[in-house]
């Protein structure tokens, strides 16, 4: 993938056959926790996984990108396509760091000094999702930044609420490279199979990661 990651900047992969076989994941010594932090899939449940590999041709040190990773309160600004409206609009109503897990206290942003091993827990209130709270935990060296959202309550479209806590982690990875940096999004779900959910929640997911992790390079 090395020749079309540099000719398009870009390379985008969907799974949705539980078998946790990740195609796009770059050498890196996070690439275990990475695999480890799949959800573990349930019997007769409908799965997907995102994976998004950027490559961008200007430098950042990785203490900068931890502090952008850690502007939560900032990802209001993210646009999607929702394709229910069928327009583009705001991902998040309301986004933030908050005191305790499952808190809906929103306060200043952790986004300051050295973040490994330090654990965070924020509330965004999404567009289709409604709000959904998340715990982040992070992992940072010298050229490398993970981070890592896991919902920490139940999620779904309107009343169905399909996706238990746990159930969905998204793995954030950006690296410094000779010549400018790589950012690595790996979003991975089990869903209860209900009537109607697994296209809403492709559609919706697929939209939410490609305009998540857009904003993370333009911030970038």
């Amino acid at each position: 993938y090395y020749s079309q990651l540099i000719k398009d900047g870009k390379i985008v992969i969907t799974h949705e056959d539980g078998k946790g076989n990740l195609k796009l994941i770059p050498k890196s010594q996070y690439a275990g926790k990475i695999r480890s932090n799949l959800v573990k899939k349930q019997p007769k449940h409908f799965y997907y996984t995102y994976e998004a590999l950027y490559y961008i041709p200007q430098r950042m040190t990785v203490q900068k990108a931890s502090e952008i990773a850690r502007s939560i309160s900032k990802m209001v600004t993210i646009d999607y396509y929702s394709n229910t409206r069928r327009k583009i609009t705001k991902l998040y109503k309301k986004a933030g760091m908050v005191e305790a897990e499952n808190s809906s206290k929103i306060i200043s942003d952790y986004n300051y000094g050295n973040c490994d091993g330090k654990t965070c827990y924020c509330l965004m209130d999404d567009a289709s999702f409604g709000v959904t709270h998340y715990r982040l935990d992070y992992k940072q060296a010298e050229s490398e930044l993970l981070t890592v959202f896991t919902n920490t309550d139940d999620m779904g479209l309107g009343p169905i609420r399909a996706i238990m806590p746990k159930d969905l982690v998204i793995n954030l990875l950006i690296q410094e490279c000779d010549d400018g940096m790589v950012v690595y999004l790996c979003a991975d779900l089990d869903s209860k199979k209900m009537p109607g959910v697994r296209g809403k929640i492709t559609e919706s997911m697929t939209a939410r990661m490609d305009a998540t992790s857009g904003w993370f390079v333009d911030m970038m």
